[in-house]
């Protein structure tokens, strides 16, 4: 074998047990292309046995290591030898250990990083977990509000519709059949075509103006069944549209109860009790089961009912929005109040031209104040309330204003009507000796009536949102 490659045999070979840490090292390669083909091992990375195995002190301007590098050729040629400073990260010779020992002492705190690192983390995640299973455990502990039921259901909207049907019936076919209810009431009465006494004309008038009022209950009925497929009769309008058909169909069933058990003559008779009933008590049931259901029952009806007339008794609080046309809705509505008062509470009616003071006759006659204080006035007050906030151009207020213009235009048709008639009867002075009216009160009736008509009729057909 030639020498030179045996030297390198040998050379290698004490540098492997050097590494091995079973024989010093006292020789060292220089840094020099010659011999770096001999230190590219796999197991520690290129270039650094030049400094095991050398003395070594650290240095000044960093934390490497500093040692002397001894050619191996000064043992054949010491003018050859050279020594130059190097530096390394390479640990100290006292800190060598094996390839195999170095490898597992890393693998095992590289594990152990892990495990720390892992049981940390197991450790945080429970905590996390834990944590989240009380507040999941408080917030199925603590009590659900039970969920607000839907302000409406298809249900109340039937309800609604069959007793808006209900009252129809016999509203609409009033006015053509007035002789009809005239005579279930045992009051005098005539052909409308052919009066022969003033007291039908009386009975005449007080029949069809009360009847007219009920035409705005049909329609309230009417928008309480929309609102009831909207579900929003939870909503303050519909709420007071609810009431005062309540307390409508109540007055008027109380009313004839009290007039077919007073005593006098004529009195209503059983027929014309049942009719009233029947005609009134299905919208009256519904609109109370509306009010108590979805407006806080009574005692939330009394709150409302206090507010808004603390609202209307301020006349110069006006909103911006509603301008004039509030003020106007404020004195329709103590308009109504105090004239429909008058008719319902006084035995003696404003506009009569004779006042009579049985039972049948008192009831009719009362049924128009009646009418006028407990259903006109409150619709009138869901409008003055829908002008404060600039929302009479909605479809509910349009409809509720055409249902007052159609009542107060059917009204001082029938003050036209039952005027002239009486008129052309010629009647003394001794048959306007019991009338509480006048030629006066009429004109002032029909000019004021017309006027409300205008403006209503208007509201509902132009008035934008």
């Amino acid at each position: 074998m030639p020498r030179a490659r045996r030297a390198r045999r040998c050379r290698r070979r004490r540098l492997f047990l050097a590494r091995r840490g079973r024989e010093p090292a006292t020789e060292r390669f220089s840094r020099t292309p010659r011999f770096q083909h001999l230190i590219a091992l796999p197991f520690n990375g290129p270039m650094n046995f030049f400094t095991m195995g050398s003395p070594r002190r650290r240095c000044s301007h960093d934390d490497s290591w500093t040692d002397k590098a001894v050619d191996v050729t000064a043992t054949r040629a010491p003018h050859a030898a050279s020594t130059m400073p190097t530096t390394s990260l390479a640990p100290p010779p006292s800190r060598l250990l094996g390839a195999r020992r170095r490898a597992r002492a890393a693998s095992r705190a590289r594990r152990g990083v892990r495990g720390r690192a892992s049981a940390t983390t197991t450790t945080t995640t429970r905590a996390m977990a834990t944590f989240g299973d009380l507040i999941s455990l408080a917030k199925k502990k603590k009590k659900k509000a039970p969920a607000k039921p839907p302000a409406g259901t298809p249900a109340e909207a039937a309800a609604l519709k069959a007793a808006a049907l209900t009252l129809a019936v016999p509203t609409l076919a009033t006015f053509p059949s007035t002789r009809a209810v005239l005579d279930a009431f045992d009051l005098e009465n005539g052909d409308p075509a052919a009066f022969t006494a003033v007291a039908q004309v009386q009975h005449f008038a007080n029949v069809v103006g009360s009847d007219c009022f009920a035409l705005i209950a049909l329609c309230g009925l009417y928008v309480l069944s929309d609102a009831a497929e909207n579900a929003r009769l939870d909503s303050a309008t519909y709420q007071r549209v609810a009431g005062a058909i309540a307390l409508y169909g109540a007055a008027n069933i109380l009313g004839v109860a009290i007039a077919a058990t007073a005593d006098g003559s004529p009195s209503p008779s059983a027929a014309a009790v049942a009719g009233v009933v029947a005609a009134l008590a299905p919208a009256s049931v519904v609109a109370a089961s509306v009010v108590r259901t979805h407006g806080g029952g009574l005692e939330g009806f009394v709150a409302r009912v206090k507010e808004d007339v603390a609202l209307a008794a301020d006349i110069g609080n006006v909103s911006e929005v509603g301008g004039y046309l509030e003020y106007y809705y404020k004195l329709s509505f103590w308009a109504s109040i105090v004239v429909g008062g008058a008719f319902a509470f006084s035995p003696l009616s404003p506009l009569s031209i004779v006042n009579e003071y049985n039972p049948s006759s008192q009831f009719v006659q009362r049924a128009f104040g009646l009418g006028a204080v407990f259903m006109l006035a409150p619709v009138q007050f869901v409008l003055l309330d829908a002008s404060r906030r600039g929302r009479l151009g909605g479809g509910t207020f349009k409809k509720l204003n055409l249902s007052v213009a159609a009542a107060v235009f059917g009204i001082d048709l029938m003050t036209v009507f039952t005027f002239a008639a009486a008129s052309g009867l010629g009647p003394d002075a001794a048959t306007y000796s019991d009338g509480s009216g006048g030629i006066y009160n009429y004109v002032g009736a029909l000019a004021v009536s017309f006027s409300i008509c205008a403006v209503y009729l208007y509201q509902g057909v132009a008035a934008k949102k």
